[in-house]
């Protein structure tokens, strides 16, 4: 007999405790994710492929497809693959989920039909309150928040973050006005990253011109720049899909309310050479909308949805993109003729890719607040699972807030464990944390599980009445949550 503070397991329970451990372990080991990593595949100019490499380092990516513009001559890469069911080795025209990219897209419209059509940036936009104008949405300072309010888009973010889905989905025009007319207004001059006032303006400007939104960006800037595999309908052939920087696969982002801000577009590096090209030589559709007009802080400025930054090796004038599995960045420097596209089929930024290869400094990004918590709550989760299985394994004594153990209760604080184990499983920050931690964490609540399960026999299956209320209601609780991740994923 084994005793530990008063606690006794026999040998017999202590062996059910080490099968099960082992045997959570190899399963964890088998199912915990994977972190990307750029492979080996390579594609496109060699030496460019090199510089990806040592400018991108290869944790955190699957495959990175780059293009970079030299004194009008474009020079393309690819490294890694494209993930899905049949990997296949990125190049120039593999289509990539491009995220926010297109809301200089949108920007570049506006400039259009403002030189071309007499529109007045300035002027209040039809139907949208408080007087707000062209030039507000398309620089950030209209005061809209960053996304819609309302419970439904809220529940809808959180279960997109857990099952790396989709939060704008059925999200279309009507849904983008709605949610304007319904918004507050805050901080309205300042520059504040709104994906809601993109969208407003590049459906107000659609509606202005009489087209569908993707329509009108086809004529304005897609065509006349000859980005004919950049799409904002079907998913393309070839695609790359996406992964987060952990190793889940992340569904596509649509939104049809959203393609104004980048939501369901897709591109390819060569694709997106040519727009950097002609935005060098300052021969794009609206090409004026990337000189900056307004200050965000002492080293960013923001035009018609380009921003220009301060290095310190010079001015760097960009827009990034970011979904569930996709990161982006195109940017361009006049002073030394260079132009830069960078794809990648992760949720890993790659802005300091970008500079590097223009030439500029860019130290490594530092964890954002969220990126912080995230690796909080990895930390929390599956100790959290662990302490709940042995909680249960070690009581014996009753107390006003242990009450005696019941096979309900046990049924409720297994499926609590499994449920945290879960959740550590679907938004860990895996491609940072050791995948040892999630294993182990496994390994401990399996044990201190079979450790209360070897007492089933001699549980009543409830305690006396009310005693087993929180434990039903637990249980229900738990079963909804898994129910609706279940439906989620």
């Amino acid at each position: 007999m084994f005793k530990r503070n008063g606690l006794a397991f026999s040998p017999g329970q202590l062996l059910a405790a080490a099968v099960a451990a082992g045997l959570a372990a190899l399963i964890a080991f088998a199912v915990v994710p994977t972190p990307p990593r750029l492979g080996a595949a390579t594609t496109g100019d060699r030496a460019l492929a090199q510089a990806v490499r040592e400018a991108a380092g290869s944790d955190g990516y699957r495959a990175l497809s780059v293009a970079l513009v030299e004194n009008g001559v474009i020079r393309t890469a690819g490294v890694g693959d494209t993930g899905g069911p049949v990997p296949r080795p990125v190049d120039a025209s593999t289509p990539f989920e491009i995220g926010s990219v297109p809301k200089a897209f949108t920007g570049m419209i506006l400039a259009d039909m403002a030189a071309r059509d007499g529109l007045d940036p300035r002027s209040p936009v039809p139907g949208l309150k408080d007087s707000i104008t062209y030039e507000e949405l398309t620089s950030h300072r209209s005061g809209l928040p960053r996304q819609p309010g309302g419970l439904g888009m809220l529940l809808k973010a959180i279960t997109a973050n857990y099952s790396h889905g989709n939060p704008y989905g059925g999200q279309d025009v009507s849904d983008v006005r709605e949610a304007a007319a319904s918004a507050g207004l805050s901080g309205r001059g300042k520059v504040s990253y709104s994906n809601l006032g993109v969208a407003v303006l590049g459906n107000a400007l659609a509606e202005r011109a009489g087209l569908p939104y993707p329509e009108l960006l086809k004529r304005r800037v897609l065509e006349p720049l000859g980005m004919k595999a950049t799409t904002t309908s079907a998913l393309p052939s070839g695609r790359a899909h996406g992964y987060t920087e952990a190793g889940h696969e992340a569904d596509p982002w649509t939104g049809t309310g959203y393609v104004p801000a980048g939501i369901g577009v897709w591109s390819t590096s060569a694709d997106l050479a040519r727009l950097a090209d002609a935005m060098l030589k300052g021969s794009a559709p609206g090409a004026d909308a990337a000189t900056p007009r307004f200050t965000e802080d002492q080293t960013r400025r923001i035009g018609y949805g380009w921003f220009t930054t301060k290095t310190s090796k010079g001015q760097v004038t960009w827009h990034n993109g970011g979904t569930g599995g996709f990161s982006s960045y195109v940017g361009f420097d006049r002073d030394s003729k260079r132009g830069v596209v960078v794809l990648g089929n992760t949720d890993k930024g790659v802005n300091h890719v970008g500079l590097r290869l223009l030439g500029h400094d860019a130290p490594e990004p530092s964890p954002s607040t969220q990126a912080l918590i995230t690796i909080a709550i990895t930390l929390l989760l599956p100790l959290g699972a662990a302490l709940t299985a042995w909680e249960s394994a070690t009581r014996r004594t009753p107390t006003r807030n242990r009450p005696p153990l019941d096979r309900l209760g046990v049924v409720n604080t297994t499926t609590t464990a499994v449920l945290i184990l879960w959740m550590a499983w679907l938004v860990g920050a895996w491609g940072t944390l050791p995948s040892a931690l999630f294993i182990l964490a496994t390994a401990a609540t399996a044990a201190g599980t079979a450790l209360t399960l070897t007492r089933w026999r001699d549980l009543p299956a409830a305690r006396q009445p009310g005693r087993w209320l929180p434990s039903l209601f637990g249980l229900l609780v738990n079963v909804a949550i898994a129910t609706a991740l279940l439906l989620a994923t």
